[in-house]
């Protein structure tokens, strides 16, 4: 099968079910006799930029991230990768030690993807804390930050 119907049935799949793992692409295409590894879905997954959500269970899912968001999100990304030093989590706070002139812009960053589980955003000149409405919450936007970092 070609790629472009491989990840038309993906994206299919992620708009119809929870999917939580790339395994389970895999099984879900092979149902529709679409052989594939996990290397390959983890490439589709990427080229497709998808992106791990939490559903309403709390569950992390893929999810089609809208352009809008995934520009936000790429420079988050890039940002937190240039510039922080260290992250500390504890109840509903996550505390973002970045390099000195650098904190308000990973709350800009935050404040633009406007997460539920986020309350807001206060930052000075090397630390962003991020307040989280509760300790699953943070949990949560702790998962996300570990899968950019």
């Amino acid at each position: 099968m070609k790629k472009e119907k491989r990840q038309r049935l993906i994206k299919q799949f992620v708009k119809e079910y929870e999917i939580e793992k790339q395994e389970r692409l895999v099984e879900l295409l092979a149902k529709k006799d679409v052989l594939v590894t996990q290397a390959t879905v983890s490439r589709d997954i990427r080229e497709l930029n998808l992106t791990k959500v939490p559903s309403q269970e709390g569950l992390m899912i893929y999810k089609i991230f809208s352009e809008e968001h995934l520009q936000t999100d790429i420079k988050l990304k890039k940002k937190l990768r240039e510039v922080v030093v260290k992250i500390d989590c504890v109840d509903q706070l996550i505390v973002i030690k970045t390099l000195p002139g650098n904190a308000h812009v990973i709350g800009v960053l935050f404040d633009e993807l406007d997460w539920k589980e986020k309350i807001g955003c206060i930052c000075g000149n090397d630390t962003c804390l991020i307040i989280s409405q509760s300790k699953s919450g943070r949990e949560i936007l702790e998962e996300r930050l570990n899968l950019i970092i």
